[in-house]
C-alpha cells in the first residue's frame, strides 16, 4: 500500500480532529476496500440526514483507498454520484469500493454505501488520474 505522510486528510487523516477519520480494510483477492462509518450530528445537512457532500467524501475516500492498496498514486479526476435515499446521522453505514479497470493513466473504480437495513443509499463511479508524484504548490 502507498503510504502518504498527510495524516490531516479530511477523509482518512487520524490527526484531523474535524475530519471523518474513516478506517477501511482491503481485500486483496477482490480488490475491494470496505468499512463502517457512523456520522455525528455536526455532519448533517437537512435535519437528521448526512450532508450530501459528506456522502461524496465517504465514496471518494473509499475508491482512493482501493488505489492506495493497489500501489496506484492518483488524484480524483471525475466523481459521479447517484443518491438513492437519505443516509441518516447516528446510523451505521457500510461502505465498499472496488477496482474496475485502468486505461493508460485513468483508473476507474466504483463504490456504494449501504444502510443498516441493507438498502443502498448512494452509488459512485470514479475516474482517477495516475500521478508519478502528488503535486505540491511552489
Amino acid at each position: 500500500m502507498i503510504e502518504f505522510e498527510d495524516k490531516t486528510c479530511f477523509g482518512c487523516g487520524v490527526d484531523n480532529e474535524h475530519g471523518l477519520r474513516l478506517k477501511l480494510k482491503f481485500d486483496e483477492d477482490t480488490k475491494t476496500a470496505y468499512g463502517e462509518y457512523r456520522a455525528h450530528q455536526k455532519l448533517e445537512g437537512p435535519p437528521n440526514i448526512i450532508h450530501a457532500g459528506i456522502v461524496a467524501v465517504l465514496l471518494d475516500e473509499t475508491m482512493m483507498t482501493v488505489n492506495k492498496y493497489m500501489e496506484l498514486m492518483a488524484l480524483t479526476g471525475e466523481l459521479t454520484i447517484r443518491y438513492l435515499q437519505p443516509a441518516f446521522v447516528n446510523e451505521n453505514l457500510y461502505i465498499r469500493g472496488w477496482y474496475v479497470k485502468k486505461n493508460k493513466r485513468v483508473i476507474e473504480n466504483r463504490a456504494e454505501i449501504e444502510n443498516e437495513m441493507g438498502k443502498i443509499v448512494a452509488r459512485a463511479k470514479g475516474k482517477y488520474i495516475e500521478m508519478d508524484e502528488i503535486p505540491q504548490p511552489e
